[in-house]
């Protein structure tokens, strides 16, 4: 009877800014436990780390005690208290070393925060002792690529997607940028073709197959790939000057140079476009408009297309 009316009390008290907590006896930390868990449930963070606090001091069970740490990790994710998880999950991990949930949510902070050797260290334990962890070999594919060590990073991510039988579409994204980065036109190929078949209608994928085409120095194909993604996102002028640049470098010069028009249209003086115009015009034979071109791209575009177009004006004797 006692607590069917600590519930019924329960049910009916303010919500906002009020931590209801059990009186102390006997042993009410299952109780307590139960409340912090109603709490967990509906998302109030606040409630959850007051009212655990107390019931860490009533000295709880070993189970109640692993399970109240991971509510708290959890929560002062949420709130953004990353050291204070840090520390948590530090400690649970020493405590309960066979929960992998602790260790794996450490390296996943560790791996947001940028510490990202610390993440491999903790991943590597977790998929030595079950390999087929999926959050473990995405968080070392992260991890590894980040770091800069490619070939490490194909590994995770080529059993991470194995995993999911490629059915994580921002984990196969990633992997075939992954493997543009590398220059690893096979995987990148098969990537391609295996994320088209899942998202048909997604531009990225014949993007990626424009991208390995270029790679392997087809530029005709890659014009034709980068037609197909156009024709899903026929806004997007990235795409569109990556489509002028492919017509160049296939040779094109004409139809590139009606396409860098098209763009500067649309935004007057974009460094990218008037350097694909200045190149076509300088293959052209056409060297002085393709001189105010580069200079204006020298002057005002980003380092990497300012020194292309540094490259191109001591080509045509500007810097004599």
């Amino acid at each position: 009877m006692r607590k069917n009316i600590l519930l019924f009390l329960l049910f009916f008290l303010p919500a906002d800014g009020i931590c209801f907590f059990f009186s102390r006896g006997s042993d009410k930390t299952p109780e307590m436990f139960e409340s912090i868990r109603t709490d967990f449930e509906k998302g109030d963070c606040a409630c959850v780390l007051e009212k655990a606090d107390a019931l860490l001091k009533e000295g709880p069970s070993s189970e109640i005690k692993e399970t109240a740490y991971q509510y708290m990790g959890s929560c002062y994710e949420r709130e953004g208290l990353a050291d204070r998880a840090i520390s948590l999950y530090k400690l649970a991990s020493g405590l309960y070393p066979e929960n992998r949930f602790f260790s794996a949510r450490l390296a996943g902070i560790y791996l947001d925060t940028s510490f990202y050797e610390n993440a491999v260290t903790l991943f590597t334990k977790i998929v030595s002792v079950r390999s087929d962890d999926l959050e473990a070999n995405l968080g070392l594919a992260r991890a590894y690529a980040r770091l800069g060590f490619l070939s490490r990073a194909k590994t995770y991510y080529s059993m991470s997607v194995a995993l999911t039988n490629f059915g994580n579409p921002e984990a196969l994204r990633e992997y075939a940028l992954l493997m543009i980065k590398k220059r690893d036109w096979p995987e990148a190929e098969m990537l391609a073709a295996k994320g088209r078949e899942s998202e048909p209608s997604d531009a990225f994928w014949p993007r990626i197959q424009a991208k390995v085409w270029a790679g392997k120095g087809n530029y005709k194909k890659a014009w034709a790939y980068m037609n197909s993604a156009i024709k899903l996102a026929p806004e997007s002028r990235p795409m569109a000057l990556e489509r002028a640049l492919y017509l160049f470098l296939a040779g094109n010069t004409a139809a590139a140079i009606v396409e860098a028009d098209a763009a500067l249209a649309k935004v007057p003086n974009d460094p990218l476009a008037e350097l694909i115009k200045a190149m076509a015009l300088f293959n052209e034979g056409k060297t002085g408009q393709a001189r105010s071109l580069f200079e204006s791209v020298s002057r005002d575009g980003e380092p990497f297309t300012a020194k292309i177009a540094g490259a191109f004006l001591k080509a045509a004797g500007a810097g004599k």
